[in-house]
Formats: structure tokens, C-alpha cells, sequence
């Protein structure tokens, strides 16, 4: 709600005073023929018959009281009336208007003011009131921002490591199965090496003993080879 400039806030109690002049207007112009007002600045005897010589039944009717009509005289230069206390009597029709003075209508738009400048400061300490729980808000929202942001980091960060996490433990099966592998492989390495040095020792004791065969032989087979030379050489 915006608060009135000086010039919004009086051409709002003008409107205000235009309204109810006419309010007033339509409203007397609705009650023509029962209700009449005592003209501007004037006191008004009210007496008890239609001429000044008549008894007066109250002393002076001042300008603004409201009467109810009740007949006038043939020749229309007097009425009966009745005041809002019951005091009937008669007085001059030239007295009397179908609206209310505009003192009265002054004075009720003065109040009507008042009470609408007062309602006006009421709505101001409630706009500054709201103004005030709005900035307030404001700043917790704010820090209620800054702590979604802060959040929002935190929570990344656990996904970023959970996501580690579960790549770490996969590069960990990972390993564990290539260490499975190599064991294996290195069981199938070890085997075929013991298998490769039995083989060798094998093939060791073989050669010795293939040439120790072949130096018995050639041992036995020399001196029957040349048998002559040997006996010579005896001799």
C-alpha cells in the first residue's frame, strides 16, 4: 500500500467533502417534503400560530437544526414543524432549506476528515509495521539463502566423495582381483620352474651318466683297438 502525497491527500479530502455535500444533497432532495433545515447563520423563534404576534414556544431555532415538516399555510409564507425534541410550532417558510447549512456540512466534513486521517496514521503505523516485518524476512531470508548455498556445497562435496567412495571400492575389487591373478599366475610360474629344474636335473644326471658311459666304453674299447702297438710298446 502507498503511502499519499501531500497533493494525492488533499485532493483525496476534497473528493471526500464533494462526496458527502453530495450525499447530503441527494438526501435531503430524497426527504424534501418531510425534512427542512434552518437556513445560514440566523435564530429562528418557532411560535405557536402563523403570524410574529403568536406565543413563542422556543426562543431561537439556530441555523443547521434539523426539523420535520408537518403542513404549510395556504399562502406558503408559513410552516409547522417539529423539532427532534418534540417542540411543535410554526415559523416563517423563507426560514427553512432542503438542505443542510454548509457550516454543518463543513463541520461534518471536518470531522470526517479527521476520522479518515486518523484511520490514514492507523494504516501508516501498519505499512511501517509491515515494512519493518518485511525487511525482517528479508534478512532471514537471506541467511536462510546463504545456508542452502552452504548445503548445496556440503551436499556436493558428499557426492563427489561418495562417489570416490564407490569408485574406490570398485578400483579396490578391481585390484584385488588382478592380485588373484597374479597369485595364480605365479603359482603356474612356480610350478613350471620346479617342473623346469626337475627337468634340468634330470637331464643333468642324464649327461653325466651318458658320459660317464661313453668314457667306460671308449675305456674298454681302446685297448682292444690297438691291440699290437700296446704289446710293442710291453716288449
Amino acid at each position: 500500500m502507498a503511502l499519499l502525497s501531500p497533493h494525492q491527500d488533499k485532493d483525496t479530502k476534497l473528493k471526500i467533502v464533494t462526496l458527502l455535500v453530495l450525499l447530503f444533497a441527494f438526501c435531503g432532495h430524497l426527504h424534501s417534503q418531510e425534512v427542512r433545515y434552518i437556513r445560514d447563520s440566523l435564530q429562528v423563534p418557532l411560535r405557536s400560530g402563523q403570524t410574529t404576534q403568536h406565543r413563542i414556544v422556543h426562543k431561537g431555532l439556530s441555523s443547521g437544526t434539523k426539523l420535520l415538516l408537518q403542513e404549510t399555510s395556504d399562502n406558503g409564507l408559513y410552516s409547522r414543524v417539529t423539532t427532534e425534541r418534540g417542540v411543535d410550532g410554526w415559523l416563517q417558510s423563507q426560514y427553512l432549506s432542503t438542505e443542510p447549512a454548509g457550516k454543518d456540512l463543513y463541520l461534518r466534513s471536518q470531522v470526517e476528515v479527521k476520522r479518515l486521517n486518523t484511520a490514514n496514521g492507523s494504516l501508516k503505523k501498519q505499512l511501517q509495521q509491515l515494512k519493518e516485518q518485511y525487511s525482517t524476512a528479508e534478512k532471514q531470508l537471506g541467511g536462510l539463502n546463504t545456508k542452502s548455498d552452504a548445503l548445496s556445497t556440503e551436499l556436493q562435496q558428499v557426492k563427489d566423495i561418495s562417489a570416490n567412495a564407490i569408485r574406490l571400492n570398485s578400483d579396490n575389487h578391481q585390484l584385488l582381483e588382478d592380485n588373484q591373478q597374479l597369485k595364480n599366475d605365479l603359482d603356474v610360474l612356480a610350478t613350471r620352474h620346479k617342473r623346469l629344474r626337475d627337468d634340468n636335473a634330470n637331464d643333468a644326471f642324464l649327461n653325466g651318466a651318458f658320459v660317464l658311459l661313453i668314457g667306460v666304453i671308449i675305456t674298454l674299447l681302446i685297448p682292444r683297438l690297438w691291440p699290437g702297438k700296446k704289446s710293442s710298446e710291453w716288449a
